[in-house]
């Protein structure tokens, strides 16, 4: 086999629903040379006997315990041949034409360190929406990240920026801070305006299983980088303040909403008997 020109890192734990859709449209990528890495993180017996059935679909398969999505996308790309890196979780999928396009994006301009696209979120049931990523400089994901996860990078800088951070207190977060460290010294992420990606949210998704721990994760951002967020210190505090009106709001929609008035008004006459007996 010769050298491939991109490496898709598929990293699987549990995602036994899924992986017969993502190989079989992995596989249907267009005119680019290409090998697959399935890293399994660590999955049960039943998810790791459906991955076995499409073994002849997978160029490579690596097993390790369960380490989080940044750790197995760093053990697939260490082992990757590609001169560039494609990212593509099992839940997910991208249209035929992604890795032509965005290859052809990056080779034209060194300028560009990262390549993702418009997207479509959806449950795969009922709801769906399109986003797009703003993209852009550093400037651009100092407070959030303007890019998918699954996305389109060079091996090499992976390399130069030490890959992503395997700290547990960051799972979920990976993603938004290696974009940060790979365009801290200059570039841009490339945003292709095609709806070329779409991301399913569920319960078992990543995103799903992080609500609650989000700020905690975000503080972790700020310290580890805090230089970077000191000589911007002015519009951290704006986008801190933002955030909490934004908080203060969507606390005040729920006390006014019709359903918060009618259980407060069902347990009052509950509140007053508790009330007679302390």
């Amino acid at each position: 086999m010769n050298r491939p020109e991109l490496s898709i890192i598929i990293p699987y734990f549990n995602s036994g629903s899924f992986i017969e859709r993502t190989l079989k449209l992995a596989r249907q990528q267009i005119n680019v040379d290409f090998e697959i890495i399935v890293v399994d993180d660590g999955s049960d017996k039943r998810n790791k006997e459906k991955l076995s059935n499409y073994l002849d679909q997978i160029d490579l398969l690596l097993t390790q315990e369960n380490k989080g999505q940044g750790a197995a996308r760093n053990t697939g790309i260490a082992k990757a041949k590609g001169e560039f890196i494609l990212n593509w979780d099992a839940d997910d999928y991208f249209e035929s034409d992604f890795c032509k396009k965005a290859i052809q994006v990056i080779k034209n301009d060194n300028n560009v360190k990262l390549v993702t696209s418009i997207g479509n979120r959806t449950d795969g049931k009922n709801y769906s929406e399109r986003i797009i990523p703003a993209g852009g400089t550093l400037n651009n994901f100092l407070f959030d990240n303007q890019a998918f996860g699954s996305a389109l990078f060079r091996k090499l800088d992976w390399r130069t920026v030490d890959g992503y951070d395997e700290t547990q207190e960051l799972r979920g977060f990976e993603d938004w801070e290696f974009y940060i460290r790979l365009l801290k010294e200059g570039g841009i992420a490339y945003v292709l305006h095609e709806c070329l990606f779409t991301y399913f949210r569920h319960s078992e998704s990543t995103t799903s299983k992080i609500k609650d721990t989000r700020y905690n994760k975000r503080l972790y951002i700020y310290k580890k980088h805090q230089e970077l967020y000191k000589s911007n210190f002015s519009s951290l505090m704006e986008d801190t303040f933002k955030r909490l009106e934004g908080e203060r709001k969507s606390r005040s929609k729920i006390i006014e909403g019709i359903d918060f008035r009618v259980g407060r008004f069902i347990l009052k006459p509950i509140r007053l008997i508790k009330s007679l007996f302390n």
